[in-house]
């Protein structure tokens, strides 16, 4: 318990040292020792700090005003002296560090000053710099030099914004190279490929929307789900695969699936247009694409089901329960505590549940009768308990081991192991509900129908 105590003691004192470093008094210091180095920058960034812990500091304040000028200055320096050597962006970006850090600091109710001579040289510049890249960027954009245009498009966006028709050039520079590519693959018929380019672009660029639907409405694989098999003794289990499965594609996020309505699906087999094995009969592949408008369709079979279920035996175990007795010492006239250890029983329990399964799903063109894919999937999943249960308190039962519960034998043993003591209490936490069949083979559907929901939002045509 001391110890305890102590580590909290310690916590306690550690979290009040750094909240203590962290207050804008110690904050406002570290400032004015990055100040004192000519740091001014990080300087500026601890009273910053300082300020927005405390708005109204005034040593921060002033400390900001005085490490921000001088940082300011130090920006117009390079300005003028990169100006003079001709260097205009290096000139231009110097002069962008002075406003931007102006602004930031503003926001803290603290004015730092640019001279306007200074702001009147950057406008000069940034003018004639801005004007020479637009035509660069338009040279580039003729010589088709889609990402350096871009670049220096970018630019001009960020130091003149609205400048001529720079966002339509930089959305030209941006997008013309990923709808040509997505053009190119429209015509090699790769519609997946050419749907995601399409995607990287704003509907209103160029065909942009009109082309996008066109690969979307080509690459389209339409799915009728036919009615499982089941060659197995396990009634039902087809039936649940198949909703499962259903419901699993449905829940893709891939614009390339769609399922045909089950209600015109069963139409279809009734009219026997479809053999129930799943094969596309002789002669009706058109008919059978046009009656389902499904240009492939999922066939499954339970091939197998086994089940193994031991359910829960219960057995006697001996222990002992610990407790404490006071008792009185005549002697020290003292009370004290005497550990006694009880003989008792508790249960144990087992039982376990084992499944197997065996299914097997085809997707078959209605165009071809071609097996486009197929898994045989075989499942074998076990749920199994070993726990205990007591009346007792089990924090307090010991592992043991002994004869007679009414009278002590030589052969009595109380175990003191640690990896006994821990085992033994692991056994009365072991979870105690045992899976039937039924819940466990449901969850190996899932499985199933979630492994097959996965193959087919993988499967693309286009690279078959």
């Amino acid at each position: 318990m001391k110890h305890y105590t102590f580590s909290i003691l310690i916590v306690l004192f550690t979290a009040l040292l750094f909240s203590a470093c962290d207050t804008p008094k110690a904050l406002t210091k570290k400032g004015d020792k990055y100040s004192e180095k000519s740091l001014h920058y990080d300087a500026c960034q601890y009273y910053m700090k300082a300020l927005r812990k405390k708005s109204d500091f005034l040593e921060a304040k002033t400390g900001l005003k005085s490490a921000g000028q001088k940082q300011i200055n130090l920006y117009l320096d390079q300005f003028f002296k990169a100006k003079n050597f001709g260097e205009d962006r290096k000139a231009i970006y110097h002069y962008r560090d002075a406003s931007k850090l102006q602004t930031t600091v503003s926001g803290y109710s603290v004015q730092l000053d640019i001279p306007s001579i200074y702001t009147s040289d950057y406008q000069l510049l940034v003018n004639n710099y801005v004007e020479i890249t637009y035509e660069k960027a338009m040279q580039f954009l003729d010589e088709e030099n889609f990402s350096e245009s871009e670049i220096l498009l970018k630019e001009i966006s960020i130091l003149k914004p609205n400048y001529k028709n720079t966002d339509q050039l930089k959305d030209v520079a941006t997008f013309e190279p990923i709808y040509r590519k997505a053009n190119e693959n429209l015509e090699l018929e790769k519609f997946r490929a050419a749907y995601y380019e399409f995607d990287k672009i704003p509907l209103s660029y160029k065909s942009c929307e009109e082309r996008k639907q066109l690969a979307l409405d080509a690459g389209l694989l339409t799915i009728g789900i036919l009615k499982f098999e089941n060659a197995s003794r396990k009634k039902g289990g087809e039936s649940a695969i198949s909703a499962l499965v259903t419901d699993e594609l449905m829940k893709l996020d891939n614009p390339f699936i769609k399922l045909v309505d089950r209600q015109l699906t069963q139409t279809f087999i009734d009219e026997q247009l479809l053999g129930l094995s799943g094969q596309v009969s002789e002669g009706s592949n058109a008919q059978a694409g046009e009656l389902l408008g499904a240009k492939v369709v999922l066939t499954g079979k339970l091939v197998s089901f086994s089940k193994q279920h031991q359910p829960l035996s219960k057995s006697e175990k001996k222990a002992y329960l610990e407790r404490k007795v006071r008792k009185y010492n005549s002697e020290t006239e003292k009370y004290y505590y005497e550990t006694v250890y009880d003989k008792i029983k508790f249960n144990e329990y087992n039982g376990s549940t084992s499944v197997q399964i065996g299914f097997q799903f085809q997707l078959i063109s209605t165009e071809t009768g071609e097996i486009l894919l197929t898994k045989l999937y075989n499942l074998n999943q076990k749920d199994e308990v070993n726990f205990a249960e007591s009346n007792h308190n089990y924090n307090k039962i010991i592992p043991g081991n002994w004869r007679w519960q009414n009278k002590g034998h030589s052969t009595d043993i109380i175990s003191q192991s640690n990896t006994e003591k821990r085992a033994l209490k692991q056994l009365f936490r072991n979870k105690k509900k045992l899976m039937s069949v039924d819940e466990l083979a449901t969850k190996m559907y899932k499985e199933i129908a979630l492994k097959i929901s996965q193959k087919i939002n993988d499967y693309n045509p286009e690279n078959e």
